[in-house]
């Protein structure tokens, strides 16, 4: 986010680079949410945002109360398609303009981008309304990833042990591999999802 979490490509990298002795095996793969932002096409093209992997999949954030208008939001997503990236609107379930309406969500589906919700919405951190939105969407197969949004290992760790049961329960163990486990993994490595 621009003047706020400026964290570049490189630095991410650097900062992947610095801990990867210490992640025991763990793989580690560039990426960040990026705010969506009128010189976001540029950046795409000068090769500046964090890309997950460096492949073709960027975590693209709307603001959390407002959209921009519709058309504006549409040229970018499909500007971003052109371009080969597949932006994956991550925590579509948070944004008050989708709540109100999911068929935003399922405008900017149909253009090509992907759903990322978050675990901890799943399972009713951010309030029931959130939860019932996370619910909606699954049941319009709209979601294609389920993440942590983790931002640290205390307020809000990296826990999908919950979420992933729930899912399971509620829409069968396949549709919970494919949401925590095989499209994750197809994103990482820049090939198509289910």
């Amino acid at each position: 986010m621009n003047g706020l979490y400026d964290n570049s490509r490189e630095g991410i990298g650097e900062a992947i680079a610095s801990v990867k002795g210490a992640a025991n095996g763990v793989a580690l793969y560039p990426g960040a949410d990026v705010h969506i932002s009128r010189d976001l096409l540029e950046n795409v093209r000068k090769g500046t945002l964090p890309l997950i992997n460096d492949k073709n999949y960027l975590l693209l954030e709307l603001p959390t109360f407002v959209l921009p208008p519709m058309a504006e939001l549409e040229r970018i997503i499909a500007g971003l398609k052109f371009r080969g990236v597949t932006p994956v609107i991550t925590h579509p379930e948070r944004n008050v303009a989708i709540l109100e309406d999911v068929s935003i969500l399922q405008r900017l589906l149909d253009l090509g981008a992907l759903c990322q919700l978050t675990a901890a919405s799943i399972t009713g951190r951010f309030g029931a309304r959130v939860q019932k939105a996370c619910f909606k969407m699954l049941k319009k197969k709209q979601v294609h990833v389920v993440a942590t949004d983790a931002h640290d290992v205390k307020k809000r760790p990296p826990v999908l042990s919950e979420a992933h049961a729930r899912i399971a329960n509620k829409f069968g163990p396949s549709q919970a591999a494919r949401l925590f486990i095989s499209n994750p993994f197809r994103i990482v490595n820049g090939e198509p999802v289910n």
